[in-house]
């Protein structure tokens, strides 16, 4: 067996945005990602959650079963996030965007496929981007109290709708 190469970096290397509106959510478009937010650079990686975190089990045996087996059912899954609070208003535009409850929109995240000398704030979306997608509505925002010095953050929730593990990005 050949020697594998390096393992995928964990640090700089996932993308996060909040898009407006998508039509096929296994097949989002460059444009209609493009229209959305970048949020990459103002959600914190500690406390990150988005994506898949469990199944449901079924327990279900019939009246011959010497045990109860079980099956996974549905998928569980977790949207919420830690967002930095900026002084100025154009920066600060995850506290003005989730400005209440159940605002409708599609978190898209990107893990990888770019270069390990593109940024992924930086480098856009591509036809053929492999993307985790889900449709989601927001909670209140939870302004979080300081523990220590650091910077001021507000703590996301968001309730899925729907979820994309692997969406392939559509042309334009």
């Amino acid at each position: 067996m050949p020697p594998l190469g390096p393992k995928m970096l964990n640090t700089a290397n996932r993308a996060l945005f909040w898009v407006p509106s998508i039509a096929n959510i296994k097949a989002p478009t460059v444009a209609e990602i493009t229209a959305g937010i970048n949020l990459t650079c103002r959600v914190t990686a500690a406390n990150y959650v988005f994506g898949i975190t469990g199944n449901a089990t079924i327990n279900d045996p019939g009246l011959c079963e010497k045990i109860e087996a079980s099956a996974p059912g549905l998928a569980t899954v977790g949207a919420e996030m830690d967002f930095f609070r900026f002084k100025n208003t154009p920066d600060d535009i995850a506290w003005t965007t989730f400005d209440g409850k159940e605002i409708f929109g599609y978190l898209v995240q990107r893990i990888g496929q770019i270069a390990d000398d593109e940024d992924q704030e930086t480098e856009p979306v591509k036809a053929t981007d492999v993307l985790q997608v889900a449709a989601v509505l927001t909670h209140d925002q939870q302004i979080l109290s300081p523990a220590t010095a650091g910077y001021e953050k507000f703590k996301q929730v968001f309730s899925p709708q729907a979820y994309e593990q692997r969406a392939v990005v559509a042309g334009p």
